[in-house]
């Protein structure tokens, strides 16, 4: 859309006077150059507002009666502005209430099909999990009965402890993921009670059956130990990029240099793109903020030999697709 042209302290008046219909209004000599040499703007003399098309010198070329107002004759001498009115102001206020198109936003452009993005401040915070005596073998079990809708009952389990910690209690910001490796689909964990052998996940249609493995093995990050975190609850799908801070704490008694938390995109395993939060001594937390890419809203976590663990991850920003 084309804007109505204006400019400061244009401000003239009639050379000679003319009656309601003369479409040419010459200016003072000299000061037609205070006027915009091209395109549309308004003026206003006394009660009339004009649109002038074109000026060539001192002279303009307009259209009468503009905005509802009427033509009428006016005497040599009179004031000739270009001011404010209100269809400037409501062309302003169509763009703010929507008038532009954007759905250019968020087209693929290119050969590489990069489109546009924008960052969200706004910041969330919670305990992300807490595991206890977590290893860098995962757990896997075998599904003993029919599951319900919401719960799993297991046994012939390999490292147990990974469940530890994965449970109701504190605010969790993301949820790890039960995998059905039989049939090739997940669940999200709510609760796990070590003495019954039953894992709560989040209601489900599935077609799980006796004798199905599970495990918390990621499905992309396949190295051992890495364990597929879905934060669907807590960010959009257009989220592509999560700057993050990192806090672990080292629980136990024992200082060990070794013990770290890896954090890492849901995809295939990638040393580049992962995160390291160490947290070696004893009763001590280690805080590291990073920028960490975001694949079909989850996240990969390694544990390495951790006995009792507590870490926490606040999202401080999201980079998303630019809205249409």
């Amino acid at each position: 859309m084309a804007f109505l042209k204006v400019a400061n302290r244009a401000i003239s008046s009639l050379a000679s006077g003319v009656d309601d219909a003369v479409t040419e209004w010459t200016l003072a000599t000299g000061e037609g150059a205070l006027f915009p040499s091209s395109g549309d703007f308004h003026v206003t003399c006394e009660d009339e507002i004009v649109k002038c098309t074109s000026r060539t010198g001192d002279v303009l070329t307009v259209s009468r009666h503009e905005e509802g107002t009427d033509a009428a004759a006016h005497a040599s001498g009179k004031a000739v502005k270009l001011q404010i009115t209100a269809e400037i102001i409501e062309e302003i206020q169509d763009i703010l209430d929507g008038g532009i198109d954007k759905t250019h936003l968020s087209q693929d452009f290119g050969s590489s099909a990069l489109r546009l993005h924008a960052w969200n401040f706004t910041p969330k915070q919670g305990a992300a999990f807490y595991v206890a005596n977590a290893a860098t073998s995962p757990f896997s079990g075998v599904i003993n009965g029919n599951p319900t809708a919401t719960e799993v009952v297991y046994d012939g389990e390999a490292n147990e402890n990974c469940l530890k910690g994965l449970g109701s209690g504190a605010t969790r910001w993301g949820r790890f993921v039960l995998h059905n490796t039989t049939r090739g689909n997940s669940r999200l964990i709510v609760d796990f009670d070590e003495v019954a052998k039953e894992i709560a996940t989040e209601p489900s249609t599935d077609d799980w059956a006796d004798g199905d493995v599970v495990t918390l093995q990621s499905q992309t990050c396949t190295q051992a130990g890495y364990m597929d975190v879905d934060l669907s609850d807590e960010i959009d799908s257009n989220v592509i990029v999560i700057f993050i801070q990192v806090e672990a704490l080292d629980k136990s008694a024992l200082d060990q240099a070794g013990r770290r938390l890896i954090v890492h995109p849901f995809e295939a395993y990638n040393s580049g793109k992962r995160l390291m939060c160490p947290a070696s001594l004893a009763n001590e937390f280690t805080v590291i903020p990073c920028l960490l890419p975001v694949v079909s809203q989850k996240l990969c976590v390694f544990f390495d030999d951790w006995t009792d663990f507590a870490p926490q991850i606040s999202v401080l920003a999201t980079l998303e697709y630019a809205d249409t």
